[in-house]
């Protein structure tokens, strides 16, 4: 991830889940429960939460599963204090957190039952590297759910990035948060990003199984599984 991604994301931290909740209608909240529905049997008892950002992924899950602990590893530190301050009290002690990169973060092979990315994706460099080490990482039977917005492929997703992504979101980014190049570097991001099917190829490549994408209101977002060989 670059230094300027970086930068941004340290600036934009103590408005970011303001941002999220008002450019999304308050959808996030909603992609989330989908998201952590996935890791919410007992058997996922150790997770790692990658581009964990705020902790808000992290802290939906830790409600949603009692049985489990949360590596939380995010490349901002700002972002992780946010998330730190606003987590409840009683749901720390089941959260570790690190500053990292995910392109350079070191972690035992077989040392994680699942694995989830909320948008955070995007702003790794080298998708392919990232996800063999994701796969390295996570047990036999082990789960990986990432929650994205890809580049569009449905009539609705491009309806929806050709005006509400493209217009909306980097003006009411750039007036809540005083950062505008926080929002257009979101907008342009999805443009250059992977299709849903090619994403789904990506992890096949990179010996997943099990792949399945499941489209959000209409294709705007996905959550996208998939499992390591038992």
């Amino acid at each position: 991830m670059s230094e300027q991604v970086q930068k941004l994301f340290d600036n934009i931290a103590p408005r970011y889940d303001l941002l999220n909740s008002v450019l999304s209608l308050r959808t996030d909240r909603r992609w989330r429960r989908e998201t952590v529905k996935k890791l919410r049997e007992p058997q996922f008892r150790r997770v790692l939460d990658l581009c964990a950002g705020t902790l808000a992924l992290t802290q939906a899950l830790l409600e949603a599963n009692p049985e489990c602990v949360v590596r939380a590893v995010d490349f901002s530190q700002p972002m992780l204090e946010k998330g730190w301050e606003s987590l409840p009290l009683g749901l720390r002690d089941r959260v570790e957190i690190a500053v990292a990169d995910a392109m350079k973060m070191q972690q035992p092979s077989q040392s994680f039952d699942g694995v989830m990315c909320a948008y955070g994706m995007r702003n790794i460099d080298d998708n392919a590297l990232v996800l063999r080490k994701i796969r390295e990482m996570l047990k036999p039977g082990g789960r990986l759910v990432v929650l994205e917005f890809f580049k569009p492929e449905g009539i609705l997703s491009k309806l929806f990035n050709a005006t509400y992504s493209q217009v909306v979101i980097p003006t009411l980014g750039r007036f809540i948060s005083g950062h505008p190049e926080a929002y257009r570097y979101l907008r342009d991001s999805v443009r250059g990003y992977y299709t849903p099917s090619a994403f789904c190829e990506l992890l096949k490549s990179a010996g997943f199984v099990h792949v399945k994408a499941k489209p959000l209101t209409g294709g705007v977002s996905h959550v996208v599984t998939a499992e390591v060989a038992a």
